[in-house]
């Protein structure tokens, strides 16, 4: 399947390292909430330090409608999201890069 169109997103940098899309969910409503990284490396395939991570919001126009940053340096590789009513629900699974380090699973609501 060939792209339609193409769009390019700029979600800043924490300490010069930019974040990059993990993961994205498809709404109800035909907005997308998505989960994006900072990670510290030199290439899309080897891992690095994950300096930073965020959870955003496109909506069904390709219009990025919010990105906020999450607290401490969780590195969420994936998302799955539910609208119910005006509450957002997100189920968010984390990468540690390890195999000794069990992934994290957390849940979180946003209003909108």
């Amino acid at each position: 399947m060939t792209p339609i169109a193409i769009e390019r997103f700029d979600l800043g940098t924490i300490r010069g390292t930019p974040f990059g899309f993990t993961d994205a969910a498809a709404l109800s409503n035909g907005d997308m909430v998505f989960s994006a990284v900072a990670e510290d490396t030199e290439d899309a395939f080897h891992d690095g330090p994950c300096v930073g991570a965020g959870i955003g919001i496109i909506n069904d126009r390709g219009r990025l409608l919010s990105f906020d940053r999450i607290e401490g340096t969780h590195k969420v590789e994936g998302i799955h999201a539910r609208l119910k009513g005006e509450v957002l629900e997100l189920l968010l699974v984390t990468d540690a890069d390890s195999r000794e380090v069990p992934a994290t699973l957390f849940s979180a609501c946003i209003s909108r």
